[in-house]
């Protein structure tokens, strides 16, 4: 009762205490034995009375209270659409960045699919890349060791000719042959000298 002053508050308080107890009639009955329908008729016109006081005196501070309390529910019932229109709107953010989230991360399984194939293209073209240069080296390497193997083949078909060769020419030179190409050679440096 705080939208009560104290002063109709005590009013209020005295008025009821007054109304409530009929002592004038009370008396009177107790002498009388009892009024009959003019004691219905004082009670309620007491009870008329005692409302038409209470109204009278708590018009204004109900209307008041009433008042206040409208507003403060429209206030509040204000507040509550702003808040459900705060929470629709953010649901709705929400739902937006769920469904860019969903295309991110469809475009980021993109991404990722299309760099995994890149990058298994780029290791088969370095690992094709890399087999080509040891199938290279490996050419050049038993290239130069043939070519290494029919030099030593020459070398060695070199040797066995001309050992081959001195033995024949030992066994079928006669002294007069050699005699001969030492003559030769004496010439030879002769002509040099």
């Amino acid at each position: 009762m705080s939208w009560m002053s104290r002063a109709s508050r005590a009013s209020l308080v005295i008025l009821l205490a007054v109304l409530s107890f009929p002592l004038p009639a009370l008396a009177a009955q107790a002498e009388h034995g009892g009024w009959g329908i003019w004691e219905t008729i004082g009670r309620v016109f007491n009870l008329a009375l005692l409302l038409g006081a209470l109204i009278y005196l708590l018009r204004r501070p109900l209307r008041e209270y009433f008042e206040q309390r409208t507003d403060e529910i429209r206030k509040r019932l204000r507040e509550a659409e702003q808040a459900r229109d705060e929470a629709n709107a953010k649901l709705d953010e929400i739902g937006s960045r769920m469904a860019r989230l969903d295309a991110e991360l469809a475009e980021i399984q993109q991404t990722a699919a299309r760099e995994a194939e890149e990058e298994r293209q780029r290791v088969v073209e370095s690992a094709r890349s890399d087999a080509e240069k040891i199938v290279s080296m490996a050419r050049r390497e038993i290239d130069g060791l043939m070519k290494s193997a029919r030099l030593e083949l020459k070398c060695h078909t070199a040797d066995l000719s001309v050992n081959l060769a001195e033995e024949v020419i030992r066994r079928e030179m006669r002294p007069e042959d050699r005699e001969r190409i030492f003559q030769g050679f004496l010439e030879e440096l002769e002509k040099k000298g």
